[in-house]
């Protein structure tokens, strides 16, 4: 019984040295690694601060322009003769569609920049 508790002890103490020992090659390749990176939330206050667009508001838009375009939330391609709309900040495009997903999903928030302001888009020619 001695003998398997001295053993015992010879590979944990050995294991304890290993690690300490990959421990220092570890930190003598990188001294001072710096601060870590640490990811903040997005401010979602930005857009409420702003004032909304009136309900009149409309974009317009030209057809040429919205072939190139895509859905911001589903990335499908924009139907020129379907109702569209877009962010009021950052210009992201919706179907409606989608934006009955975000007001289910997301509180109507835009899946870009979080803004709950949208106006409808008028497509030109």
């Amino acid at each position: 019984m001695a003998r398997i508790l001295l053993l015992f002890l010879v590979v944990a103490l050995g294991i304890i040295a290993a690690r300490r020992i990959l421990g220092t090659f570890r930190e003598g390749a990188n001294p001072d690694p710096g601060p870590a990176y640490r990811p903040h939330a997005r401010s979602r206050g930005r857009s409420g601060s702003r004032q909304p667009p009136p309900p009149s508001a409309q974009a317009q838009v030209s057809r040429s322009m919205l072939s190139a375009l895509r859905d911001a939330l589903s990335g499908g391609p924009l139907d020129p003769d379907a109702e569209l709309f877009r962010c009021a900040d950052c210009q992201s495009f919706y179907s409606v569609a989608s934006v009955r997903a975000l007001a289910l999903d997301n509180g109507a928030r835009c899946i870009n920049c979080g803004s709950m302001h949208r106006i409808g888009v008028e497509v030109v020619d």
